[in-house]
């Protein structure tokens, strides 16, 4: 396999990080999880602007020539190396800060990495047994809302789910509200409106989350973002994850009766349209 390191294009056996590298030593850095499917690198726009935005967040200099035109050369070469173009992939996306000084950076400027592995079709699945995790809240900071390179509290939370043998959490924020799932975001459907946790709660910014903030509205689904407590889900219709690998259903929560559970993407017409307008 071969990757793509500051342009250049790679094998695996070929790229090294030093000891002292500083997504090594600090997670001082950014990623990207991108979709690829049917010959197309979805929601690139907005996955390009969301980087850019947490480099500048962690005040990042941009790589000479690191502008959304490159950086998808690069992607459809790296595809193109791995022999990835004609099926699914999972496109990763790494930024970092150059090696030097302790917490202090004695640099600005960025490495950036480009993986590509085989991946699957965006598809609607179903959890059978979610539960909520507590004990790691989130908050709402400057890098929030974006994907960082330190990501202890979703290896404690994924730590937790593998302990209870469950197929996801929810995670909360400070105030005991809902924040997000493990490697998503969380919606709720209800009387035609679709809920989903603010990011004051210091969920991330997801890219389908997005995505359905703003097609809902075309389709008569209403939208709301706020701060919700766990037990806003119990009269939900349906309840459910999102990210750039698809739409995760979620039967039951531990702790919660799902008692206003009766629609899904394939049997109310407007959560089927709403599907049917993230595939185009």
């Amino acid at each position: 396999m071969f990757l793509v390191y500051n342009s250049d294009v790679l094998s695996e056996n070929e790229f090294r990080l030093s000891e002292n590298d500083r997504a090594f030593q600090y997670g001082d850095g950014l990623f990207e999880t991108i979709r690829y499917e049917n010959g197309r690198v979805w929601y690139w726009p907005d996955h390009f602007a969301r980087l850019t935005a947490g480099m500048a967040a962690l005040q990042f200099n941009q790589p000479e020539g690191f502008n959304t035109e490159t950086v998808f050369e690069g992607i459809q070469q790296l595809l193109s190396a791995n022999k990835l173009i004609n099926q699914p992939a999972r496109i990763k996306i790494q930024v970092w800060r150059q090696s030097g000084g302790l917490y202090t950076p004695s640099s600005n400027h960025a490495y950036t990495l480009i993986t590509a592995r085989a991946g699957h079709a965006f598809s609607i699945t179903e959890k059978s047994l979610v539960g909520i995790y507590d004990a790691f809240r989130l908050t709402q900071s400057p890098v929030s809302a974006f994907k960082t390179l330190n990501a202890l509290p979703y290896v404690l939370a994924g730590l937790y789910k593998q302990q209870h043998a469950i197929d996801d959490v929810i995670l909360l924020d400070t105030n005991g509200n809902l924040a997000e799932c493990l490697a998503s975001n969380l919606f709720w459907y209800s009387n035609q409106t679709l809920l989903t946790p603010s990011l004051q709660t210091g969920c991330i910014n997801g890219i389908v989350r997005q995505q359905l903030l703003r097609l809902a509205p075309s389709i008569g689904i209403a939208v709301a973002e706020g701060a919700y407590k766990p037990a806003e889900l119990v009269h939900a219709e349906a309840v459910f994850c999102v990210n750039v690998m698809g739409i995760q259903s979620m039967r039951q929560i531990s702790g919660l009766s799902l008692k206003g559970r009766k629609a899904d993407f394939t049997t109310d017409p407007l959560l089927n349209a709403l599907f049917t307008q993230l595939q185009r």
